[in-house]
């Protein structure tokens, strides 16, 4: 029995977890939270300070802004007198450094430039072959055209020549007439829906059938009654 009560209040490994975890209690309210209603009317007593300790605390503060401001200017003096020595010191040698520096950027500055200089003298000549090209492809056609509208009239002319021996001349007139009286040409035909021509001489000649006679119907007369 004193045995399981022992254990009981023993502590074990949660509640000491439980205990360091554990956290303080937040006495203040959160910022949003506004004045109460028994404080919006209470106006907190301002602290009366006597004139001794305020010349006190004038004094002291005249000091400490006295003695910083002597620190800043007695550090501002020595950063200004190093930087003047060096200055001094080394001019000679800034001088050479710069000399090398703006000597290094001119030799940058015209390779960068002759750079330039290549591509664009290469676009150029590109440029130029290109045009070139279109030029000889524009004459090219030019000429093909020219040749084409040549060989189309040489091939009219040599048509119209051909065509010219048969023309009716002064010449032949005489010969015309004579062929044209001997062989008349009749243009009075038919096309059936097969496209074949008749004339009036191939064209037969159909007996139209007689109408047989209609009958007549006589009508008989009544006798009156």
């Amino acid at each position: 029995m004193f045995k399981s009560i022992g254990e009981t209040l023993r502590p074990t490994t949660n509640s000491f977890k439980l205990l360091v975890i554990q956290r303080a209690a937040h006495n203040r309210k959160p910022r949003w939270v506004p004045v109460a209603k028994s404080k919006i009317y209470k106006i907190p007593v301002r602290p009366q300070i006597s004139i001794e300790e305020k010349l006190e605390l004038q004094r002291v503060n005249n000091n400490y802004k006295t003695q910083m401001r002597a620190i800043r200017r007695f550090y501002y003096d020595e950063l200004q007198r190093e930087e003047r020595s060096l200055r001094s010191a080394t001019s000679e040698e800034m001088m050479r450094l710069e000399a090398e520096e703006w000597t290094r950027c001119e030799t940058v500055n015209a390779h960068w430039n002759e750079t330039v200089r290549h591509a664009r003298e290469q676009r150029r000549l590109q440029r130029q072959k290109e045009m070139e090209e279109r030029a000889l492809e524009r004459i090219e056609a030019t000429d093909a055209e020219l040749r084409r509208r040549l060989e189309h009239a040489a091939s009219l002319i040599k048509k119209e020549k051909e065509l010219s021996k048969t023309f009716i001349t002064a010449d032949n007139l005489d010969a015309a007439i004579e062929h044209a009286m001997a062989n008349p040409i009749s243009y009075n035909f038919a096309i059936d829906l097969q496209g074949q021509h008749y004339t009036e001489s191939d064209s037969t000649k159909h007996s139209a059938s007689p109408v047989p006679p209609e009958s007549t119907n006589e009508k008989k007369e009544q006798p009156s009654v």
